[in-house]
């Protein structure tokens, strides 16, 4: 029983917390593509560190003390840096918590390709899954694109594939022969997945991770190429690149504004950054100060509303500053540099997995996603277990038993606290969808005591009472949340509370402004229009009229060509009136 227990109950342990992290999204919560995960996360790690300090005979394994203090401190800095956020406070110490579980885990893990079969049969099950989305026996979460997995974007189940595919790539190479023509199958069948989801990044990171396990099979079977074969990989490589660069032109320059705005907002405050919501709270303002500046801008027609900056170590810079990017970059580089001379094939492709995630990293939002960033804690922890030798013990006496029951009590208990009020909210807003609006005033005032540092609420909240007809109360609430979350949609709530209220010179600043976030957007300089018609200053609704007639149309829609035949049936009033 004890070696039962001993060989396969992490293995049992690990297919339940990494499986629910990646398809556990049951339609209970709002955001049910990361809240879902992140609670079942959370559940699974308080669980995992219950069950090992209550289980485990002797001795623990801990990480050498000084990891134990980088890893400290950069947990203390970013709760300090999240200003009572709990959703972010709880996955710091969440993912801190996972990754000296996994470290004391890996020593029961002797023989990795039990693991490497877990990942490997997760794989497969999500590309089959994409598969059938893509066929159209399973549907997609997002109506613009066939395939997302479990997720509500390409970019989840990209990434994952991307992430798992190395583990298949081991069976490849180091499995039995009757067993690696599934192998091949299978990654083949992730491959044909990745490229059909017609996602860039998971692509690039794909052929390099593929272009790696080639030169070291090459290496490893004695087989020498000349170098003609090098010039010929280069040149494909090159080609291969600038390929994807031109196969979404636009979206890869819309890319670069998107970079530039973030340096720019880096170089107010490097140091220290603007907090956990710092990106979403101050990029749209940055990005409109941008077009202020830069009013006839190459990137006017590919400006949109931005949540994430589409590489996340400039986000981290920009939410925690150079500060917080180095400690996290130490968190990375120790375990690797641990481990660099161990170099077995089991910790190759796992640091495969880790490159694969760094890529994605840089042109894409993987850590959107928990399990994506369960995995990363969990291969750096194994990657700094391997040596072993700078370990620390600890004996499992009543202090850290006690020490474990009530960091996991207390984990399991937030995350109860976290999951009910998601729940609730998410109750209260279909309630209010059908047509109880009302009704969920009261509910949603309860809520908000509990949910008052998610923006995404706190938007809801302010849409509802706009609805309800409590405008001063929806101004008060959209202002709150400006604070975590600068977006277009959020001034045009705001602007039409204060139009509601008489107030036109805040109607027409919040009109302005979401007019310069986005000025590919027509709408904006519409209800401009009619604030002036509305106020009398009919010359400037003329100017502004003209400018929707002729500004051009980057995705042609019944609502634009609507606005532009009001606008002309104006300008021609006007004409008709004067002569």
């Amino acid at each position: 029983m004890r070696s039962f227990t001993n060989r396969y109950m992490p293995i049992i342990y690990l297919l339940a917390l990494f499986a629910g992290t990646l398809f556990f999204i049951p339609a209970i919560f709002v955001d049910r593509f990361t809240t879902a995960p992140s609670v079942w996360m959370q559940v699974w790690i308080g669980v995992g560190i219950l069950g090992y300090f209550i289980l485990k005979k002797g001795r623990i394994p801990f990480p050498p003390r000084s990891f134990i203090m980088l890893i400290t401190t950069w947990a203390i800095y970013h709760i300090g840096k999240n200003h009572g956020n709990i959703e972010n406070i709880v996955a710091i110490i969440t993912l801190t918590g996972a990754f000296f579980l996994f470290y004391a885990i890996d020593p029961l893990l002797n023989d990795k390709k039990l693991l490497f079969v877990l990942f490997s049969c997760l794989v497969l099950l999500l590309s089959l899954w994409g598969l059938e989305q893509l066929t159209g026996i399973a549907r997609s979460y997002n109506g613009s694109f066939a395939i997302t997995g479990p997720f509500d974007n390409p970019a989840g189940i990209s990434a994952s594939l991307v992430v798992l595919l190395p583990f298949l790539l081991y069976g490849c190479g180091y499995l039995k022969k009757k067993y690696r023509l599934f192998a091949i199958v299978a990654t083949c069948l992730v491959t044909t997945v990745i490229v059909m989801s017609k996602a860039r990044t998971a692509i690039l990171a794909t052929v390099i991770i593929l272009i790696f396990f080639l030169v070291r099979l090459l290496k490893e079977r004695n087989i020498k190429l000349s170098p003609i074969y090098y010039v010929a990989m280069s040149a494909g490589c090159l080609l291969f690149f600038t390929g994807l660069f031109f196969m979404k032109k636009d979206s890869a320059n819309g890319r670069l504004l998107i970079w530039q705005c973030s340096g720019q907002l880096i170089s107010r405050n490097p140091v220290l950054g603007y907090g956990g919501s710092g990106f979403t709270a101050n990029y749209m303002d940055e990005q409109a100060s941008y077009f202020i500046k830069h009013p006839n801008s190459k990137y006017v027609m590919l400006a949109d509303n931005i949540r994430h900056p589409f590489n996340e170590f400039l986000k981290w810079t920009v939410n925690y500053g150079i500060v917080g990017l180095c400690l996290t970059l130490l968190l990375i580089v120790v375990p690797l540099r641990a481990s660099w001379k161990n170099n077995s094939p089991e910790l190759f492709f796992i640091r495969l997995s880790l490159l694969s995630m760094g890529i994605c990293a840089l042109f894409s939002y993987p850590l959107n996603y928990p399990f994506i960033r369960v995995m990363a804690v969990a291969f750096l922890a194994f990657a700094l277990a391997t040596n072993s030798q700078q370990s620390t013990t600890l004996r499992n006496g009543y202090l850290p038993k006690g020490i474990a029951i009530l960091f996991s009590l207390g984990l399991l208990s937030v995350t109860s606290y976290q999951g009910f009020y998601e729940r609730e909210w998410h109750r209260t807003a279909h309630k209010s969808l059908r047509g109880q609006t009302v009704q969920m005033l009261a509910r949603y005032r309860n809520l908000h005591t509990h949910l008052r540092y998610k923006d995404l609420f706190l938007y809801n909240y302010a849409a509802e009472l706009n609805v309800a007809g409590d405008y001063e109360r929806s101004l008060q609430i959209a202002r709150e949340c400006e604070k975590l979350w600068a977006d277009y949609d959020l001034q045009m709530l705001m602007a039409e509370n204060c139009l509601q209220l008489q107030q036109y010179n805040d109607t027409e600043n919040y009109l302005k402004k979401e007019a310069v976030m986005c000025p590919v957007k027509f709408m904006p300089l519409y209800r401009l229009t009619e604030l002036y018609l509305e106020t009398g200053q009919k010359e400037e609704a003329r100017v502004l009229a003209r400018k929707i007639v002729n500004k051009p149309v980057k995705v042609p829609s019944p609502a634009i060509n609507g606005m532009k035949i009001k606008m002309r049936n104006l300008l021609n009033d006007a004409d008709n009136s004067n002569d």
